[in-house]
Order: C-alpha cells, then structure tokens, then sequence
C-alpha cells in the first residue's frame, strides 16, 4: 500500500469513527472537571491531603477491577448498551459527590467511577482496535491518545469556569458525562469482537523482561502522582484554582507532544538508552521543581515538560517487553503490565497524599525524583547484566495509556499479524 493510499485510508477510518472520538472527549472533559473540584473541594471541606490520597487511591483501584470485569459485560449486552450505563452511573456519581462530601461516600462513589472509566476505555478501544488496519494503527491509536489526555486537561481548565465551593461545577461535569452517551448511541457502527481476557502470570513476565515490570510498575507511580495528586500540591502550595488548573493541565499538555517522537526514537536507537535518557530528564526536572519556591511561575513550564517525559515511559515500557517476550505470548503478557501499572497507580496517591500531609509541599516533586532514580539505577544494572535486543528486531512503539490494558492487548496482536503477512507482502524481506 502506497503512502498516499494508506494516508487516504486512515482519513476514512477517523471520519467513520468521529461518533467515538465525541464521545470519549466528552468523558474526558467531564472527568477532568471532577479531577479538579474534588481536591479543590476536599481542601474547603477540611479534607487532608492523605484523605484526598485515599480517594483517589480508590478510584485507581476501581480502574483495575473495571478492566477486569469490562470482558464479561460486553459479552452479555454488548458494547453499545456498557457504554451508556458507564456513562450514566459515572454521571450520577457526579452528582452524588456534590451531595454528600464526606470521605467515605467520596471513596466508594470514586471508586464505583474508576470502574466505569475503564470500562468505558475497554468499550472505546477495542472499537478503535476493530476498526483500524495494520497500516493506520499506530496513528489511529495515536489520536485516541491526544483525545485522552487532551480531554482531561482541558476538563481541568474548564473547572476555572465556576467554584468549587457550589453544585453548578458538578451539575456541568455530570452533563459531559451523559452528552457521551448521544453520540455513542446515534453511531451506525456495528460492535466489534469482544476483547479477549487472557493473562501471563506475573513472576513469568519478570524472569522474561525484568526492566519492563520493574519500570511499568514505578513509572505509574509518577503517572499517576501526576495525574492525580498534582493538583493536591498545588493547593497546598497555596495557588490559585486557575492557576493550578493550569499547572496540571501543562503536564497532561507536555504528554501528547513527545509520544510519537520519543516512540519513533526508540525504533531507531537501543530502547533502553531512550528510556534512561527519560528517566534523567523527569528526575533532573523534579529535582529542579523541588529547588524552585512553589509559587515561582516556571512551575508551569517545567511541568510540561516534566509530562513530555514522564507519560511517554508506559509505552516505552511495553515496547521493550514486547522485545523479548515471544509473539504467541504479548497479548497475554499484555494484561500483566497493565496489573503492575495499576499497583503502582494505586500506591501512588496514598505516598503522595502522606507525604504532603506531613512535610512540605515540595516533597510531592523530590518523591517522583526518588522513584525515577531507583528506575533509572535498575534499568542502568540490567544494561550491565544483559545484551540489548539488535535494533533491527526491535518491535515498534505504539503510544499507550495504562488503563483498561485494551490497547495493550492490540499490541501483541499488531506486532503478530503483520509479522505473520509480510513475507506474502514483500517476499524479498527478511
């Protein structure tokens, strides 16, 4: 397939599948909202940052078990009908937070919400898995990523449109959540196979690929430090809600915009020097982070850049497991990574949350520099105790979040069929 025609192809997939996009922006947009009200809220409340930890050690605990529990409704009702219950019930949960803010409600509503989230992810991306081809994969998988993170920071800007402190926020959150069930349900595209549920036992895929288990597994704690907790630091660093919208938002801004480039760049050169050169960069710029007063306005430019580094690292990650795992076994070994994501993920906010409850607010920015050392120093001894895979046999990156593990699941089977077709494509390759 020419370059031409693949490019014309993927316009025709993207514009097929707009109702989807739509719909997970909306999703996006309203849980950004929420991701900030609830902090901001908490703190007017007399929440503590370890509360606000609990919370969201919760949700992220919820994200696992939707993943898990996602396959089997999909197999009862079907894609369509998951979506708008998800959608609904994280709507209504919404609206119930608003009613009830104490730490109890706020963990079990919170927790119920990460279940629908990854639920809604599992739905979406295997909608899209279903509907790319081989050769437009990786830029369709690449869009529903800048729809990801993009939605969720811009949900967080839009929390500036009102206070915290009132119902209209919430109201204005839960309405995002319930405006993606219409185009969802309006879409003409029929479902797509439901994904598979397969899993490789964790101890396996650590004799197999170390680096990779050990690195997914602490990169989501800062992950999910970030994504989460951010924006507890920056209230208690005394900002402004508009200017902490805008600190957060700047990191989920700075993950869209290296991904492909430091993907790209790691097909090209050994994985694990790109990676280490990651894991520097984000530990020089949270040390640096930790060094600046908190109210000092390069906060907001290192924290993008900061994102730029960080987020790309799951991704990076899976990449390098997938060269060394055999093809029969990625998809597999696929949900085990998204297992050690989420512990990482869970433990995050409940070190962070202790860690800004009891020292000051620059220990949230020296704890992420703590843990991206440790990663840099593992990654570094296994360079030293094992050969790199030649780059030539390096499987390709595809840009990842670690969520729902779907998406991680098309991995293995995009590096598999087009392995399994090429000598048919192109004889004379080896």
């Amino acid at each position: 397939m020419t370059a031409a025609s693949s490019s014309t192809q993927t316009v025709k997939t993207l514009l097929g599948i707009w109702a989807l996009f739509l719909a997970f922006a909306f999703v996006q947009l309203g849980n950004g909202i929420q991701r900030v009200l609830l902090p901001v809220r908490g703190e007017s409340e007399g929440f503590t940052p370890s509360t606000m930890g609990l919370v969201m050690a919760f949700h992220f605990a919820g994200y696992l078990i939707g993943a898990k529990s996602a396959p089997i409704s999909l197999r009862s009702v079907g894609h369509i009908r998951v979506f708008s219950a998800m959608a609904s019930l994280a709507s209504i949960g919404v609206l119930i937070n608003s009613a009830f803010i104490t730490p109890f409600t706020w963990c079990g509503i919170y927790f119920i919400g990460g279940v629908c989230n990854a639920t809604i992810f599992v739905v979406l991306e295997s909608w899209l898995n279903d509907r790319a081809t081989n050769e437009n994969r990786g830029q369709i998988l690449g869009s529903y990523m800048v729809v990801n993170l993009g939605g969720s920071a811009g949900g967080q800007l839009l929390a500036n449109l009102g206070d915290a402190d009132g119902f209209i926020m919430f109201i204005f959150s839960s309405v995002l959540l319930s405006l993606a069930i219409v185009p969802m349900t309006l879409s003409a595209s029929s479902n797509p196979p439901t994904p598979t549920t397969s899993s490789m036992p964790f101890f396996e895929l650590y004799k197999l690929v170390p680096s990779a288990v050990v690195g997914t597994t602490f990169a989501s704690f800062v992950q999910a430090a970030m994504s989460s907790m951010a924006i507890v630091f920056a209230i208690e660093a005394g900002m402004s809600t508009s200017k902490a919208t805008i600190f957060v938002g700047a990191g989920l801004t700075g993950a869209i915009i290296l991904q492909i480039p430091l993907g790209r760049l790691s097909d090209r050169f050994p994985r694990r020097i790109v990676i280490l050169f990651c894991i520097f960069t984000s530990a020089t710029i949270a040390v640096f982070q930790f060094l600046l007063s908190n109210s000092n306005n390069l906060h907001i430019l290192l924290n993008l850049l900061f994102g730029a580094f960080v987020f790309p690292l799951y991704g990076l990650f899976a990449a390098l497991a997938n060269d060394w795992i055999p093809t029969h076994k990625r998809i597999s070994a696929s949900s085990t990574l998204v297992l050690a994501s989420s512990s990482g993920a869970v433990v995050a906010p409940l070190v962070i949350g202790f860690l800004l409850g009891n020292f000051p607010p620059s220990s949230y920015f020296l704890a992420n520099a703590a843990v991206l050392v440790f990663i840099g120093i593992y990654i570094s001894y296994r360079t030293r105790v094992r050969e790199a895979v030649p780059v030539e046999k390096q499987s390709p990156f595809v840009p990842l979040g670690a969520r729902s593990g779907e998406i991680a699941h098309s991995l293995g089977r995009w590096i598999r069929n087009p392995l399994a077709v090429w000598p048919r494509e192109k004889p004379d390759s080896n």
